[in-house]
């Protein structure tokens, strides 16, 4: 890996592991499990929870285990046609084209999109969700919308330290480490934040946030998706941390090419802020897309994808939040078992920082990895 210190460790790096400077070249383990856990209740009702341990190193924040999902699912059957769907509790918003395995794990390969990290690390819902799914003779239509709270902070690592390549799903609780920015310090415009980072799931302005979503699939095809989700922050200080008012559009598609050959795609657009306009604020534009063509099946799969970011600093106090970049990423599976997968992927990232040079850092974010993963499966 080569890498600049990692975010994890309170650093600028894109990665959640690195060296001290940019060009720094290391070596790193990393260990982790996965535990989930089903109850079917009924034919129509189930609980689910799924929690996360991990090993990082000894510098770095967050924390080493905790809880990832815990909500019910009440899923009757209307008619022959139309299903109700009802999910209540800690939730991801359900539009990964990636994460579509159990747990919120990806086939495709071990680093998520820009798009998907950001979404593990800082967008969890903890609400209630309900929609419809109408299946026809050429497809099935879902149509869902919620109400939620616990995701007031969003927008803080987007805005403060940028987009990442990796595969952190934040936990019930955990604090992440923010950046040393000029504006985070003693002195600064945002001093007033909390000392040890941000806590992505929690609750502060008690304002219940919405997210809509709509889907086509067509049997043997493809899908089409599109979704919105504003959590209505009212971007004032509560105990430590900002409600970021966090808004933004996504969209998907998914194309069965030939045989075994697919084209998944994903884009999302939106806008993040907090503060007031007459002092120190944060206002930014947000894009992130990537595209992906994954060949395989179970036992034998290959993926490469391209994606790229952008953000776009409105305020204009504090340093830039502005940044654009793009990464390519290769990836590799085998399974000769059910409970073995074995993989290999590399990772290029391209981005420079301009906060980190504002607050006397170099701006050079740039980053490589390969990976070799031993993943066993129960």
């Amino acid at each position: 890996m080569e890498s600049r210190r990692a975010w994890l460790e309170g650093g600028f790096g894109r990665l959640g592991e690195g060296g001290e400077a940019p060009g720094d070249r290391v070596s790193t383990f990393r260990g982790q499990a996965s535990l989930g856990f089903d109850w079917r209740a009924s034919p129509v009702f189930q609980l689910h929870a799924h929690g996360v341990a991990q090993t990082q190193p000894e510098r770095a924040g967050g924390s080493q285990a905790g809880l990832v999902e815990a909500f019910a699912l009440y899923r009757p059957e209307l008619s022959p046609k139309l299903s109700l769907r009802v999910k209540a509790g800690l939730y991801f918003p359900q539009t990964s084209r990636e994460n579509v395995d159990p747990l919120w794990s990806s086939p495709y390969t071990i680093t998520l999109s820009a798009l998907n990290t950001w979404i593990g690390e800082e967008v969890r819902l903890g609400g209630v969700e309900a929609g419809l799914v109408r299946r026809g003779d050429h497809g099935e239509l879902q149509v869902a919308g919620g109400a939620f709270g616990l995701n007031d902070s969003s927008g803080a690592l987007l805005a403060w330290r940028g987009w990442a390549a990796g595969d952190r799903l934040v936990t019930l609780g955990e604090v992440f480490p923010l950046p040393p920015l000029r504006s985070l310090g003693a002195r600064g415009g945002f001093a007033d934040q909390r000392d040890d980072g941000t806590r992505p799931v929690e609750e502060l302005d008690g304002r219940i946030g919405w997210n809509a979503r709509v889907r086509w699939e067509a049997a043997g095809k493809g899908l089409l998706q599109a979704a919105y989700l504003d959590n209505r922050g009212d971007r004032e200080l509560h105990r430590g941390q900002y409600a970021w008012r966090t808004r933004f559009a996504q969209a998907g598609l998914e194309l069965h090419l030939v045989r075994g050959l697919t084209l998944i795609a994903e884009g999302v657009s939106g806008d993040t802020g907090m503060g007031v306009q007459n002092a120190a604020h944060v206002d930014m534009d947000f894009r992130s897309g990537y595209a992906m063509l994954t060949w395989g099946n179970a036992r034998l799969r290959f993926s490469a994808r391209y994606e790229a970011f952008r953000n776009s600093d409105r305020d204009g106090t504090e340093e830039p939040n502005g940044e654009d970049g793009r990464a390519v990423t290769l990836a590799a599976f085998v399974a000769p078992t059910r409970h073995l997968r074995v993989g290999v992927e590399a990772v290029d990232v391209r981005a420079q920082r301009p906060a980190a040079a504002d607050s006397g850092f170099a701006a050079d974010t740039n980053a490589r990895r390969a990976t070799l993963e031993l993943r066993l499966l129960f």
